[in-house]
């Protein structure tokens, strides 16, 4: 996943280009501004000198402005661009000084001629243009002075005192024009040379945060898939309830959805000593099910490790210490051993095999730990289901088993049988066991036992018995067979008291005498009672039990 734009800037606000700012661009986009500026205020300055202009001077001027527009709508280079601006602001101000001299505005084109140049171009060139611009007033001056130069009869006669006073002025305008100038120059060159080096700083440190984001969103992206295929393949092993295909789907789907290249689970014995392989997701490990490994618990073996430490083991092949090369898997470049663990006790480890080296970090070995833990829950709940099953069913069977015997000797001494007639209801001695093609027979079933049957005879017309009519009568079978089961176990409840009751009446009367001949008579007596005996001996002393009874030390007593 990539960022584009990591840090939008607010809408309405523009990127100023810093990294790409140029002195000498800026000084071309400058000359530009002032060539137009200067086309725009050249048509008021024509139209105000023109009527007090000689025909040489409008003459001079219409020339220079057009070459001023050409220069200004044309792109021509740079240089040539700026020198004839300068051109042009010299021409003007040596003409106004030579027809007017000092007395005129002449200087201030020639200083607007310096300070531009100061600006338009380096400073060698300035001060070329300085000395130019007062080697020109001196030269002037001293033609005037001579009477080569002839001014206009308007202006005053000037004395070389004033000369000196104007060119002295002049230049040190204009040096002071140049020294600010490319100060204020040198200075803004400088600032911009820093912002350029924090732009560039901040550039770079720009690109790291964006590589940093980047690279961060990947992992959180990676993560979230390998979380929620976790996710998917947990839920897929819960619900199943066989612990064959439940280690079968585990290795399976781990492998297939994390594309690894082989994945296996081990299940350890009760003395942690040996490893069977369970399951496979290849083929060559398939092959393996039900083989052994012993485990060595020494640094080279990784099983023997997982399960001493009780945590995940991370290999690749780079580290020839502990990594051993299986042939049964030749492309194996890393490997992650997980333990399998309830309730703090290790039952097992899952083995993962990757053919990218370093396939994998401590993230995914969380990930994987996490499904593992779930897988061992699983398999420890479909074992703890199978086994709760299988004591219900031998409960059930035992049960069965039980009520069987119950039954069978409840109805060896007694058979009731009765049946409902016109007269009312009479016991049967002999039960008819023979069926009619109308007749209704349901048995009655105790525990998957049959303890009876219960047989129905239409009156009048014979008609079939509907299916509605039969789940009736079933359901009564039902209910009259637990009956019968509860009337049982109350018998037996009331023959139990009964016997407890007994017990305790006749060691009541053992016990209100402390004589041994008392004690002797009174248990004869109270046993020919309880059970209606012709007679009933106690015999007191060891030594007497191999030979016939004596007559001493005895209590005999018969049934009159």
């Amino acid at each position: 996943m990539t960022i584009n734009n990591p840090s939008p800037l607010p809408s309405g606000k523009r990127r100023i280009p810093i990294e790409n700012f140029d002195l000498q661009e800026w000084r071309k986009r400058f000359t530009l501004v002032m060539l137009r500026v200067a086309s725009l205020l050249g048509i008021a300055l024509i139209l105000i000198s023109f009527p007090t202009t000689k025909t040489l001077d409008r003459f001079l001027f219409i020339s220079l402005y057009v070459l001023l527009l050409a220069i200004t709508v044309s792109r021509p280079p740079y240089l040539l661009r700026a020198f004839t601006l300068l051109a042009l602001l010299y021409i003007v101000g040596m003409n106004a000084i030579i027809s007017w001299g000092p007395w005129a505005d002449g200087n201030v084109f020639l200083l607007a001629g310096i300070a531009l140049s100061s600006i338009m171009l380096d400073r060698r060139m300035d001060v070329g243009v300085l000395a130019t611009s007062i080697v020109s007033v001196i030269a002037a001056a001293i033609l005037q002075q001579t009477g080569v130069l002839q001014m206009d009869a308007r202006v005053p006669i000037i004395t070389p005192a004033e000369w000196l006073i104007y060119i002295a002025d002049f230049s040190v305008i204009g040096v002071l024009l140049v020294v600010a100038i490319g100060q204020f120059r040198d200075i803004l060159q400088k600032a911009g040379e820093k912002m350029q080096a924090a732009y560039r700083s901040v550039e770079v440190e720009r690109a790291q945060i964006e590589e940093q984001m980047r690279e961060q969103t990947e992992e959180l992206v990676a993560r979230i898939t390998q979380i929620r295929t976790a996710s998917d393949t947990a839920r897929a092993i819960t619900g199943l309830q066989n612990i064959t295909e439940l280690l079968d789907t585990t290795t399976r789907l781990i492998a297939e959805k994390f594309r690894y290249y082989h994945v296996s689970l081990f299940i350890l014995d009760e003395e942690k000593k040996f490893a069977y392989l369970q399951a496979s997701s290849s083929t060559a490990g398939a092959q393996k099910i039900g083989q052994a490994f012993k485990l060595m618990f020494d640094k080279r073996d990784l099983f023997g490790l997982v399960v001493e430490q009780k945590r995940f083991m991370v290999i690749t092949d780079l580290d020839q210490k502990t990594f051993v090369k299986d042939p049964n898997f030749p492309l194996t470049r890393s490997r992650m051993i997980l333990p399998l663990s309830i309730r703090n006790e290790i039952i097992g480890m899952l083995d993962i095999h990757s053919e990218q080296p370093q396939a994998f970090n401590i993230q995914d070995a969380e990930v994987m730990q996490t499904l593992a833990d779930l897988a061992a829950v699983s398999f420890d709940n479909v074992r703890l289901i199978g086994e709760t099953q299988s004591l219900i069913n031998q409960l059930e069977i035992s049960t069965a088993i039980q009520t069987k015997r119950t039954w069978s000797k409840l109805t060896s001494r007694q058979k009731p049988a009765y049946q409902y007639t016109p007269a009312g209801v009479r016991p049967v001695f002999s039960p008819d066991k023979r069926v009619g093609p109308n007749d209704l027979f349901v048995p009655l079933v105790l525990n998957g036992q049959k303890i009876g049957a219960i047989k129905l005879k239409r009156r009048g017309i014979s008609t079939s018995w509907s299916e509605r009519e039969q789940q009736l009568v079933e359901k009564i079978a039902d209910q009259v067979a637990l009956a019968l089961e509860n009337s049982r176990l109350v018998d037996e409840a009331q023959k139990s008291a009964m016997r407890d009751q007994m017990i305790a009446n006749v060691s009541t009367q053992i016990r209100e005498t402390l004589d041994i001949e008392a004690v002797a008579r009174t248990a004869a007596t109270e046993l020919r009672r309880v059970f209606d005996l012709k007679e009933a001996e106690i015999v007191v002393g060891s030594a007497q039990f191999e030979t016939p009874f004596p007559k001493r030390n005895t209590a005999s007593l018969k049934k009159e």
